[in-house]
C-alpha cells in the first residue's frame, strides 16, 4: 500500500522574508549589546577609540589603523630611531625583540573582543534570543 500526498507551499516566501527581517533586527540588537559590553575592555587613553566606535547593521566598527594597532597589542617602532614615535612619512616596523603594548587603564587590553566574549557570551545568547522572540 502506497501513500501519496502533496504539500501546498503558497505563502512561504512571505514567512521566509518575515523571519529574515526579524533575524536582521536581532543581529543589529546583538551588535549594539556587544559594543556596549566590550567598551570596558577597549583601551582608552584619550577616549578616541571608544567615542568613534559605531555599529553598522550587524557589525561593530572600530576606526582605522589605530584600532588594529591596539587590538593586536604589539609595539611598532621607527626603524631608524627605535622610537615608538615615527618620523613623518616613515612606516613603523615591529620592535625587536617583540614587545607587547602596555595598557594603563584597569581592565583594558589587546584582543578586547575575546575578553568580552569570554565574560558575556551567555548574556549575548539571551539578548539575541529575546530579540528574535520579541519580533516573531
Amino acid at each position: 500500500m502506497a501513500l501519496k500526498f502533496s504539500v501546498q507551499a503558497d505563502g512561504m516566501d512571505a514567512v521566509k522574508e518575515a523571519v529574515s527581517k526579524v533575524c536582521d533586527r536581532a543581529e543589529h540588537v546583538l551588535a549594539v549589546q556587544v559594543a556596549k559590553d566590550t567598551a570596558p575592555f577597549v583601551p582608552m587613553l584619550t577616549g578616541s577609540l571608544r567615542t568613534r566606535t559605531r555599529v553598522t547593521g550587524n557589525t561593530v566598527v572600530y576606526p582605522g589603523p589605530y584600532a588594529r594597532y591596539l587590538y593586536y597589542g604589539k609595539l611598532y617602532v621607527d626603524p631608524l630611531t627605535g622610537s615608538s614615535y615615527a618620523r613623518k612619512g616613515v612606516t613603523k616596523v615591529p620592535a625587536v625583540p617583540e614587545k607587547d603594548l602596555i595598557f594603563h587603564r584597569p581592565g583594558t587590553r589587546s584582543h578586547w573582543f575575546e575578553a568580552s566574549k569570554a565574560q558575556n557570551m551567555k548574556k549575548w545568547v539571551r539578548v539575541a534570543e529575546k530579540a528574535v522572540k520579541h519580533d516573531l
